[in-house]
């Protein structure tokens, strides 16, 4: 079978602000993801460990609270540098 070509007026026009998007988001999120990480490991592992130990539903809880908070916390901050930047109304 031989393949459709793709014409440029047949590309999609938000696909180039979308990878802009993608790649600015990505240069965004890994040094966040970074210092998250490292901070989590200095002052919040030692106490979760210990909640875990002694009420694991009470861990359970503030662990799903923990990645709720985080994902929004995240998606502010990335619409804010987005809209910042231009690439998003």
């Amino acid at each position: 079978m031989s393949e459709i070509p793709v014409l440029e007026e047949d590309q999609d026009p938000s696909f180039g602000p979308l990878m802009r998007s993608l790649a600015l988001e990505a240069l965004f999120y890994v040094p966040v993801a970074l210092v998250y990480f490292f901070l989590f490991q200095r002052f919040i592992n030692t106490p979760l460990f210990d909640l875990y130990k002694e009420m694991p539903v009470g861990y359970a809880i503030l662990g799903t609270l923990l990645i709720l908070v985080q994902g929004i916390l995240l998606e502010v901050l990335t619409s804010w540098l987005l809209r910042r930047i231009g690439l998003r109304n």
